[in-house]
């Protein structure tokens, strides 16, 4: 019996690991719209595939991933399949009109007819995988490498796919932590990871009556980050505010307590299964579930002052953090009282369900419009609770947001309603000063005297809520090629639409130190944010021209309508980069929108956007940055990267040295103007400061390149000594910043070009015995 089952494993073994290899051809990408052809009959459809590839694929070649109703489109996903396993990255993507009229086909597809791929894949399929890699083993590989990372070691919510990706069968798995998302491939053979990466997140309508309160809030931020100077508060509205919200007297979600949630038992498919549950597991999605069906099933309350009124609105709702209602109490000037908003709470062996609670109530509309906005020099978070006015700004921010995008065309069902939910004063020291978007939830911690307050600076609101408007119009699927970028520079254009609308694009104290307003090139950077620089600088630079062409308004209006289709039209896209985004907007700008703008009313403003920023929509070669570490490359996702960091180990009196080196290469389409200047910075930046580098007090360091043939020297030592401690594990995390000015530019202005070189750095420690 044992020789039995030994034989038939290892049959199953070998004929598993010979499908392993050379499953489908390179894939190919292929596009048409509507000019080219119109028909939008599904079987139509593959056979154009067919026409334009030289495969023979059929319709029973994909499987339904998506079917959704967007603003003016109806959008259907669909992925390739081989063997009942989904083929990673390939997609075939449909757009048409309410008449089913083709707008768009964007397909990636691979040959999987050759007889030789068809004869290897006979023996793998869905249930063969999941019969090697059980759900169990996934949890445990899992739960080790989630574990075993420096950073991040919460478990928050699993998910994971079975797919071939680049000619293997992998397992791929999705955790939310709890400062960002791990990304875990797992060989469902070996049953072992084979790659982890890491990244952090980017720092409907209802019968209820609304109603309107007048305030006092910042149109803009608190105070000028550079002067600490505070700026002053204008005449506002809180809009939409509900007439009745659910009301829970306890904690409602007490009864899902008395169960134990632990990371242990973590399991996303065991835990929705009523097997599974009985076993002791848990899935995040069944528990949430849960949750929303215990808040539907709350009462309706009437929301007034005479009762406190609290703010809760159809958009948004303001709540506090938990933790911070339990280390205040007894020292609140108010009553706390639930919200019914759910959330996991997550300690440091287990999730535990938990209510939430409600901002400050008010007792009438004066002391609403009277609140003053205290700044305190030491934040007190105490304070600002009992003070309420964060809650109306956050308030206020979140509302104008949908309000700004509402008038522009942003009305797709459901994803245009759907309410961006505020959770303030988190007091988990490791998140201190910090403000994040995940899950449709706007999340703001606590602050050091020497930080601004971010409750109460709207460009980092509508920058962290423009990752949700992403997430919603640009699909779960999307993946964005590089660093990913295009994420981040748009979350910043989001935020200037929405900025614009509410200073009519005019100036401010410190307007021009603003991220967007830089002339950052593509290409050019290596690490997310500087690369998002080059997106969201192009993005800037054709509204402000729309604006000059079409008036301050409706220049505006115009490119808000744009932008938004461009997202609709490049969503669930496999490998959006650069080229592939701009396509996008230039395809929306063909198609018009009625009233609204006409077809290629903004052709000329994106090329001549695109032409100051080393890019070319016809694919001619770029300039290059080459930036190297003692010999090796620094470029996103190797090693001196943000993403990896080069570990340092260093004793006290200890160095280490680094050899940098930097040079330039022009191209048809961008050139450097030489002599230009090199600034090294090892001070001032974005999170910067933490390791104590030789000399960092007299950075920058500037040299100088005469010509394409001259290679800057930059050597960088770094000491034993953290200024600051940034990490769990007692280590530092920082980086040099290497910029690069041209001729004629001021040491202080923003750099045509910038990479940056990261160290992590921990001191070795020394016990009484000295060893």
């Amino acid at each position: 019996m044992k020789i039995k089952l030994i034989l038939a494993f290892s049959t199953t073994y070998f004929s598993l690991v010979s499908s392993l290899v050379a499953f489908a051809s390179d894939p190919k990408s292929v596009r048409w719209t509507y000019k080219e052809d119109n028909n939008s009959d599904f079987v139509h459809i593959i056979d154009v595939i067919n026409q334009k590839t030289g495969f023979a694929l059929s319709v029973s070649d994909f499987s339904m991933m998506e079917s959704r109703k967007l603003a003016k489109y109806n959008y259907l996903m669909l992925t390739q399949l081989q063997n009942g396993l989904p083929v990673e990255g390939n997609t075939l993507r449909i757009w048409t009109n309410s008449q089913g009229q083709l707008f768009q086909v964007e397909a990636q597809v691979s040959d999987m007819t050759s007889s030789e791929l068809a004869k290897q894949s006979r023996s793998i399929n869905l249930e063969t995988v999941q019969a090697h890699l059980s759900s169990d083993i996934t949890m445990d590989l899992v739960r080790n490498e989630v574990l075993n990372h420096p950073d991040d070691k919460q478990i928050r919510k699993v998910q994971w796919k079975d797919v071939i990706e680049k000619d293997k069968v992998l397992r791929i798995v999705k955790v939310k932590g709890k400062r960002g998302t791990h990304l875990i491939k797992i060989d469902p053979i070996g049953m072992k990871v084979v790659d982890h990466l890491y990244e952090e997140f980017p720092n409907a309508d209802s019968n209820i009556k609304s109603m309107t309160i007048p305030v006092h809030i910042y149109p803009i931020y608190e105070e000028v980050e550079k002067t600490n100077e505070l700026m002053p508060r204008v005449p506002g509205y809180l809009r939409n505010l509900v007439s009745k919200i659910h009301k829970a007297d306890a904690d409602p979600y007490t009864p899902l307590r008395s169960k134990k949630y632990f990371y242990t038992m973590l399991d996303p498919f065991k835990g929705l299964t009523a097997a599974g549950r009985k076993d002791g597991f848990w899935a995040p999605t069944y528990v949430k579930r849960q949750g929303n069906a215990i808040h539907n099933a709350l009462p309706l309350v009437d929301n007034n002052f005479a009762s406190g009124f609290v703010l809760e609105g159809k958009f948004t709702s303001i709540n506090v953090h938990p933790e911070a209602i339990k280390q205040y109490a007894g020292k609140l000037a108010f009553k706390p009282q639930f919200s019914g908003q759910f959330r996991f709470d997550y300690r440091d062996d287990e999730m535990i369900p938990t209510g939430t609670y409600h901002g400050k109530p008010f007792v009438s509309r004066k002391e609403i419009e009277r609140v003053d906005a205290v700044r305190l020099v030491d934040h007190n978070a105490l304070e600002y609770l009992n003070n309420g006015f964060d809650s109306i700004q956050v308030y206020w921010a979140v509302d104008q947001l949908f309000e700004t995008l509402h008038k522009s065309g942003f009305n797709d069902p459901e994803l245009s309603t759907r309410p961006f939910h505020a959770f303030l004063y988190d007091p988990d020291i490791s998140m201190k000063n910090n403000a994040y978007y995940t899950d449709d939830t706007i999340n703001f911690t606590t602050y050091s005297p020497n930080q601004s307050n971010m409750a109460r600076d709207n460009t980092t609101i509508w920058h962290e809520l423009g990752h949700g408007v992403m997430d919603r119009l640009m699909g779960d699927f999307i993946n964005l090629a590089g660093t990913g970028g295009l994420s981040e520079g748009m979350a910043d254009f989001v935020a200037q639409m929405v900025l614009h609308d509410v200073t009519g694009a005019s100036s401010f104290p410190s307007l021009s130190d603003m991220r967007i307003i830089n002339q950052t090139g593509f290409f050019l950077t290596n690490e997310v944010h500087d690369d998002g620089e080059a997106f969201g600088g192009t993005m800037f630079d054709i509204l402000t021209s729309a604006e000059k062409k079409f008036g301050i308004y409706n220049g505006l209006q115009m490119m808000t309508d744009l932008t938004l289709d461009a997202m609709r039209l490049s969503r669930n896209h496999p490998a959006l980069g650069e080229k592939e985004w701009f396509e996008h907007m230039l395809f929306a700008d063909e198609l018009g929108n009625g009233n609204v703008r006409k077809s290629g009313d903004f052709r000329s403003l994106i090329l001549a956007a695109l032409s100051k920023r080393n890019f070319s929509m016809d694919g001619s070669s770029h300039a290059e940055f080459v930036f190297k570490a003692d010999g090796n490359d620094v470029s996103a996702g190797q090693l001196g990267s943000r993403s990896r960091p080069i570990p340092v180990t260093l004793k006290a009196g200890e160095t280490k040295p680094f050899n940098l080196t930097v040079q330039l290469k022009n191209s048809a389409v961008y050139k450097f103007k030489f002599p230009v200047q090199v600034r090294v910075s090892l001070v001032g930046g974005p999170i910067q400061g933490a390791i104590h580098w030789k000399d960092k007090e007299h950075s920058p360091f500037i040299y100088t390149l005469k010509s394409e043939a001259d290679t800057a020297k930059i050597p960088l030592v770094v000491t034993a000594q953290c200024d600051e401690i940034n990490r769990d594990d007692g280590s530092c995390v920082d980086y040099a910043s290497v910029q690069i000015l041209n001729d004629g530019q001021d040491v202080n202005s923003k750099p045509q070009a910038k990479k940056r070189f990261y160290l992590r750095m921990k001191p070795v420690k020394y016990n009484n015995l000295g060893s």
